[in-house]
């Protein structure tokens, strides 16, 4: 499990329409210091969903064969929920549906939101940079 990606049935499912801190990402809080939000999003995921049975719509497949679904736990949708609390992006690029989640964090400084954080494709790119010079 990661802050995007869980299993259900045996069979791992990305969360549509968002995308959390990845392997190896840091952020920082309001004060300078660094935290591992990989870490804090994938324990978040974890807390939220808890033991409750999860059920999953697959809506799609990527390239690599992994199949993306939108999920429910308690009632509620996960990836949503892990939006409005500050714990992953609204991946803005597939979907406008969890903008208005996502504004709501980074108002209220949640999660993530709550000092430095860059997106993972950022992260990704900066790290690739980094490596190439």
């Amino acid at each position: 499990m990661t802050g995007d990606l869980i299993t259900v049935g045996g069979s791992s499912v990305r969360l549509f329409g968002i995308a959390a801190p990845i392997p190896g990402e840091t952020c920082e809080t309001r004060y300078g210091q660094t935290y591992d939000c990989y870490r804090r999003s994938t324990d978040s995921l974890q807390a939220l969903i808890g033991d409750a049975s999860v059920t999953c719509s697959i809506t799609a497949t990527d390239h690599t064969g992994q199949r993306i679904g939108v999920c429910r736990a308690h009632g509620m949708d996960i990836a949503s929920a892990m939006v409005s609390r500050g714990w992953a992006f609204a991946y803005r690029r597939l979907t406008p549906v969890y903008a208005g989640a996502e504004a709501f964090a980074e108002s209220h400084r949640l999660g993530i939101w709550g000092g430095k954080v860059e997106t993972p494709w950022q992260w990704r790119s900066r790290q690739l940079s980094d490596t190439a010079r």
